[in-house]
């Protein structure tokens, strides 16, 4: 069989079927991010609020993989075969490496670090905007939100950084409300992306290390 030339080619139906198919893998291989239990959380809460996600997820899998067989029933051998070829984002996830420290001038800063991969689980360039938000929460006391900060896409963009030891995204936040001597130990922080290409929403949280005096 002759290739059809490129121009004959629907990319718009093949991004929609490559679309489908990176939220039925990420859905069907879905874990949820668990915090240490606050003292606003119990155990027996986070696991009642787990069982309830995975069933959500059941039931939004068994649709995504209706949806994307018929899409894929729509799609030329060749339309296929790019689309499956074509790196999508899958997931970015806030780096181990993040970290809070005081400043010279003694002020709070978050170096937030950020890996994007795509179904593969290799490292690939985003387009879109970020939402961060940290939040402080002490054993005794009520959250503190500390900062929420938005990042437009050229400010992502921006943001890359590549080296020998590998290539992510760092952003610089400031931190207000706390001084570092009586934050715990870690903070919340939670990340939401919204991937220009795709349209899709991200969500990332981890605990993020408070470095603190003499340790």
């Amino acid at each position: 069989m002759t290739p059809a030339p490129l121009h004959m080619i629907d990319f718009a139906r093949i991004i929609r079927f490559g679309t489908m198919g990176v939220l039925l893998m990420l859905v069907s291989g879905c874990k949820v991010t668990v915090l240490e239990p606050t003292s606003e959380d119990t155990v027996r809460e986070r696991v009642v609020s787990i069982e309830k996600r995975n069933k959500e997820l059941e039931l939004v899998n068994s649709g995504l993989k209706t949806r994307l067989a018929e899409a894929e029933a729509d799609l030329s051998r060749e339309e296929r075969t790019l689309a499956q070829a074509t790196p999508r984002l899958s997931a970015i996830l806030i780096a181990s490496s993040s970290l809070i420290q005081k400043t010279a001038d003694g002020s709070l800063t978050m170096t937030l670090r950020l890996d994007p991969s795509d179904d593969r689980g290799r490292f690939m360039q985003v387009v879109g905007t970020l939402t961060v938000r940290v939040v402080a929460v002490p054993a005794e006391a009520a959250p503190v939100s500390l900062a929420v900060a938005r990042f437009d896409p050229a400010q992502v963009r921006e943001a890359w950084r590549g080296g020998m030891l590998g290539s992510g995204y760092v952003f610089e936040i400031p931190l207000t409300g706390w001084g570092s001597e009586t934050l715990p130990e870690t903070v919340d922080v939670v990340i939401n992306f919204s991937d220009a290409p795709s349209g899709r929403e991200l969500r990332d949280e981890r605990p993020v290390r408070v470095s603190k005096p003499g340790v």
